[in-house]
């Protein structure tokens, strides 16, 4: 089973457009985007995207001049409670593991907990994890 969520870190100008420029060509080509993190420095942004189809829109981005790399990422289900997103924290701290970043996508019954650790570290964060009887998302 696979767990390794495919995540596009796409480098985007700090300028006027530049995000829409992304998702319309997401968009027109029927790519869903099912989650999406802007994280913005004075000249530039990190665009963090997950779709439902990495590979078309790798090369559709790529054909079109942005910077790109795909990264695998980790997603939990959690419940929208008080303490669910410590206690995942907290299993993988305890077990050594650091999280590199972090996003979340969140309903009013449940969020995911998206999360990216050392490649070195992933299966071994994967099946502490399972262990622990967390939901590993396969898909989001």
């Amino acid at each position: 089973m696979n767990y390794e969520i495919k995540q596009l870190s796409i480098f985007v100008e700090d300028k006027m457009g530049e995000l829409t420029d992304v998702t319309t060509l997401l968009s027109d080509n029927d790519i869903s985007i099912k989650s999406i993190n802007l994280v913005d420095s004075s000249d530039f942004g990190l665009l963090r995207v997950i779709v439902d189809n990495t590979e078309k829109a790798s090369i559709l981005l790529d054909k079109e001049g942005f910077s790109l790399t795909v990264t695998n990422v980790l997603a939990i289900k959690i419940k929208n409670r008080i303490g669910s997103f410590n206690k995942i924290v907290q299993i993988l701290s305890k077990n050594g593991i650091n999280i590199e970043y972090i996003y979340t996508v969140d309903s009013d019954t449940y969020g995911v907990f998206i999360f990216k650790v050392n490649p070195n570290n992933f299966t071994t964060a994967l099946d502490i994890l399972k262990n622990e009887n967390i939901e590993v998302l396969k898909q989001i």
